[in-house]
């Protein structure tokens, strides 16, 4: 149970101590592809394999020079869930352009980078105190930290 009370009737799933051994499967995984494989069509209609990296690379990056760093490039202001799927998916688009330039041994190494300083930046948070960004579109003005820890990078 959650010691500052349910938020929204949910209790907290702490999931920081899983990001290790989910990265660690992850590259693992990528490890293992075939140059070709890296092509193949993923269930998300745009994206190949490639691109997914790529949006996980980009994602976790973002994370990490916006809340640890507190470093933000340009000041969004969306308020309407319309408007924060359009900056989302925006956001998303530019990381796969960008990253998805890489190699797979490139990818895979910033991957490894990125994932370690991830873990040990989720790791760090106190689960239960005040998240950077609120989980909005769980219909959550404020939210913890717990609810912002992404259960796969």
């Amino acid at each position: 149970m959650n010691p500052n009370g349910p938020s929204n009737g949910v209790d907290p799933i702490f999931c920081a101590h899983l990001l290790r051994p989910v990265d660690e499967e992850l590259i693992s995984l990528l490890g293992s592809l075939a140059p070709d494989e890296w092509g193949t069509q993923t269930i998300a209609p745009r994206w190949k394999v490639r691109d997914v990296a790529a949006h996980l690379l980009d994602t976790q990056l973002r994370k990490l020079s916006m809340v640890r760093a507190s470093w933000y490039v340009e000041a969004v202001d969306a308020r309407s869930p319309e408007e924060v799927t359009a900056v989302v998916n925006r956001l998303n688009r530019e990381g796969v352009t960008v990253y998805g330039r890489l190699s797979p041994a490139v990818l895979i190494d910033l991957l490894k980078v990125s994932g370690q300083q991830s873990a040990r930046f989720h790791e760090s948070l106190d689960p239960l105190a005040p998240a950077v960004f609120n989980v909005r579109w769980a219909g959550d003005a404020t939210s913890a930290n717990w609810f912002d820890t992404p259960l796969a990078s």
